[in-house]
């Protein structure tokens, strides 16, 4: 009896090692980059594709990616393999920073199999990447990659001595972490006084590819009241679909900086008459209707600031409708479109949409439609993707309720 026992323990340690052995030989790894060369900065898709048995569980260890800037993608599960084996692929955007033959090295799976969820290392093989300089004639420290420039104000107006809002952002698939500041100094002149913010970074993801954002925001204060006027930004970056240099532009600014002070020029003393002149009846009548309407427009611009305590006014959400309706066609639409989404989260919610990112305003507020609509903008503005104008006006106006 005991025999048997020990002949049928021998047997289920035999076959489990048969198993573990069937799974290890079961379990292969393909490294593979979405292109054999590219220039020095340009984006590239690694992917390494894991085929394994439906209880393995793997987790990738990079290496060091010597010679590039890499960026997480997030992990998939691809369809099963036709034998019934499940296939997981992990990747990276890849920004080479050096030109030549640059090598990726090699790497290793962690592999927990079964209820034990014993662990295996199983090797990643590695991988290189010809690397070309970029063109003659095109300067060294240019950005590379698809890019698009957005600049926007937190309203249309402001008063003298306040504070306006200005953000600037460089998206899209480029190395925007190497664009320096824009030289906004020269373009506003001496009647605008500029305090800018540490810039953000942030990097996401669409149809496959790692979607770059650098967002550089300031506090303007004004120094005189009349119309200012920004012209439009300018960026170059070299192309790589088109192998030349391309320029991202954004379109002109315009601001109204109001005094609201109410403060009369100073006219010089006259000489005192040696007595007062006897007035109208009439004459009182209508200076006292004068003082009335006078004091109500004070009182109603008194009103006004306080409410904005101290903010800009926002731009109504009709207006602003109206002007991302008119771009149809054009690349300023989905930005305009968003902007006037944003003027309605303000009014809704009571804050300044404006100066926020769409991260921002997920953290602070609990309204879908609007994160969804500003989602589905951003996917426009961003990544490239073809927009269903009509769709996305019907969209934002039933949010706004026109």
């Amino acid at each position: 009896m005991r025999r048997g026992l020990a002949l049928a323990g021998a047997l289920a340690l035999s076959l489990a090692r048969a198993a573990r052995a069937d799974d290890a030989d079961a379990i292969s790894v393909r490294v593979s980059l979405d292109r054999d060369s590219a220039r020095i900065h340009e984006q590239v898709l690694l992917s390494v594709e894991v085929t394994h048995p439906v209880d393995a569980r793997a987790s990738w260890e990079p290496p060091p990616f010597d010679g590039f800037w890499a960026e997480r993608l997030s992990t998939r599960a691809l369809p099963d393999a036709p034998n019934g084996l499940h296939r997981t692929e992990f990747r990276r955007a890849l920004f080479p920073t050096r030109t030549g033959k640059v090598p990726i090295a090699r790497s290793k799976l962690v592999v927990a199999s079964g209820e034990g969820g014993n662990e295996r290392d199983v090797p990643v093989p590695g991988a290189s990447l010809h690397v070309e300089p970029l063109p003659d004639g095109v300067p060294p420290d240019v950005l590379v990659g698809q890019l698009e420039l957005y600049l926007t104000t937190s309203s249309d107006q402001v008063r003298l001595g306040k504070s306006l809002s200005l953000t600037l952002e460089l998206a899209g698939e480029a190395n925007v972490w190497d664009a320096p500041p824009p030289a906004l100094d020269a373009l506003l002149g001496p009647d605008v006084e500029l305090f800018p913010e540490p810039p953000r970074l942030s990097i996401g993801e669409n149809a496959g590819r790692a979607t770059t954002r650098r967002t550089f925001r300031y506090a303007l204060v004004p120094a005189r009241a009349g119309r200012l006027e920004l012209a439009p930004i300018e960026v170059p970056y070299f192309d790589p679909r088109r192998g030349e240099l391309a320029v991202a532009r954004s379109q002109a600014l315009a601001f109204d900086v109001v005094d609201e002070g109410g403060a009369a020029p100073q006219r010089p003393a006259a000489e005192p008459p040696s007595r007062a002149p006897r007035l109208d009846p009439r004459v009182w009548l209508l200076a006292l209707v004068i003082a009335t309407a006078a004091g109500a427009v004070l009182l109603l611009r008194r009103r006004r600031g306080a409410r904005s305590q101290g903010e800009s006014p926002q731009p109504s959400a009709r207006a602003a409708f109206d002007a991302a309706r008119a771009a149809r066609g054009t690349r300023d639409f989905a930005a305009l479109l968003a902007r006037a989404v944003r003027v309605g989260i303000g009014a809704r919610h009571r804050l300044d949409a404006q100066a926020l990112t769409a991260a921002d305003l997920a953290g602070k507020l609990d309204d879908r439609e609007a994160l969804e609509l500003l989602s589905a903008l951003d996917q426009v503005r961003f990544a490239g993707r073809p927009a269903d104008e009509d769709a996305l006006l019907e969209r934002a106006r039933a949010y706004l309720g026109l």
